[in-house]
């Protein structure tokens, strides 16, 4: 394919993880990050509601934002910021919603998630195991010899391979359920529709029945339970379970057991449609310079965020929408786990209780980069922008994290 659908952090990322305490003390310009502050042009910033204001923050964090986004080319992002108290300290929008950069971008603009999705997912399963609806022990694919066991035996051909039916929960949450897209070219399968529709001879998007059986034909990379190996495959199945496990679907619950005890509207958090003829109108406008096939309209090659994915079969691991409001407030509750290959993330989604966490999770699709971060002190932040590193071999993520966590310290946040 001409592109590569990715949250994609996985081998690169604990490397750079070792060295971000180098990154936090050099803020701006050991990283690789934005130009001088004061050079930037400034950009309009439109204002969410927060409990109080705390102007030393902001004015910083204006200042950083808007250097990143000159220096990048980014012309919208949106940033949120709860403090140790759990209150919103910080909900910006930056930059512009539309092409023709003529309306300022909201502070509750949505955006697809890519991978930050994921900790909401665990989140959600781990919920519903605390309530006895589920037990992470439980098998995933059924075999019609391992009870207790979630998605059809019908998945399952002659050609799957007999460990599947080893597969857990637990395994999923913990990416460790024997998928290693690194052996194929960092290719999941949210990455090979286009593939699945041309070799089952589909005219309409796959389903996510389509995809799993497709999948399923291939042999497992390893074990389930021996290795960790970064997947978004796992929390797309996680996302079916889910809605089997609650009768209802995964958005809804998402919406009314996670995010509204939190104060999130249910406008806030959504399915991330496909096409770009179907963009909400909270939406920005994205920037890519990448292209795949379409999946809407078969031997087409299109933009690579315009209908190339079937945002319905992927919304529990990468095509989500919200607000960074929404994900700053999920990630005061919940633990976020590093999102590094080789990290435990069997605790991913487990409520915090009042205890705090240094972890964090990047997402990153075409048009489409994304953070959510809590910190040791117990402050949280999200940030949602409208464009990739698809150039370099770098990401933005590492840069921009370092940079927002030693605004935070140098204000007591």
């Amino acid at each position: 394919m001409a592109f590569t659908f990715t949250a994609r952090l996985l081998g690169k990322t604990l490397g750079k993880t070792l060295g971000m305490a180098v990154c936090l003390a050099h803020l701006l310009s050991a990283c690789g990050g934005s130009s001088a502050p004061e050079a930037a042009q400034p950009l309009p910033a439109t204002s969410g509601p927060v409990a109080a204001s705390n102007t030393a923050l902001s004015l910083g964090l204006d200042q950083l934002i808007a250097g990143f986004m000159t220096a990048k080319g980014v012309s919208a992002l949106s940033l949120a910021v709860i403090g140790k108290d759990g209150r919103v300290v910080h909900d910006k929008g930056y930059g512009y919603l539309d092409a023709t950069q003529q309306r300022a971008l909201p502070a509750d603009a949505l955006m697809v998630t890519a991978s930050v999705v994921k900790p909401v997912t665990a989140a959600a399963i781990q919920q519903l195991a605390a309530l006895g609806r589920l037990s992470l022990s439980d098998h995933v694919f059924c075999s019609g010899r391992n009870a207790p066991c979630w998605l059809s035996a019908d998945l399952l051909s002659a050609d799957t391979d007999p460990r599947v039916q080893d597969i857990s929960i637990a395994h999923l949450i913990a990416h460790q359920a024997g998928w290693d897209r690194r052996l194929h070219n960092g290719l999941d399968l949210d990455h090979l529709e286009a593939q699945v529709q041309q070799s089952l001879g589909l005219n309409t998007p796959p389903s996510s029945d389509d995809d799993l059986r497709y999948w399923l034909r291939r042999p497992l990379d390893f074990t389930p339970g021996t290795q960790t190996a970064y997947s978004s495959t796992s929390y797309m199945l996680l996302g079916r379970i889910v809605e089997r496990a609650s009768q209802q679907d995964y958005v809804g619950f998402v919406q009314a057991q996670l995010l509204k005890p939190l104060g999130v509207s249910a406008d806030d958090f959504k399915l991330a449609n496909s096409p770009l003829s179907q963009r909400d109108a909270r939406e920005p406008n994205y920037l890519t310079g990448q292209s795949a096939p379409s999946i809407y309209q078969p031997g087409k090659t299109v933009s690579a965020q315009d209908g190339t994915l079937n945002g319905s079969n992927w919304v529990a691991a990468v095509s989500s929408l919200t607000t960074a409001r929404a994900l700053a407030l999920f990630a005061s509750r919940y633990t976020l786990q590093t999102s590094a290959s080789g990290v435990d993330m069997a605790g991913n989604g487990l409520p915090l209780a009042g205890q705090t966490h240094d972890g964090f999770h990047f997402g990153e699709l075409p048009g489409t980069t994304s953070i959510i971060r809590q910190l040791p002190s117990g402050s949280s932040y999200a940030v949602l922008m409208n464009k990739a590193e698809e150039q370099a071999s770098d990401s933005y993520h590492v840069a921009l994290m370092a940079q927002i966590d030693a605004a935070l310290a140098a204000s007591g946040f």
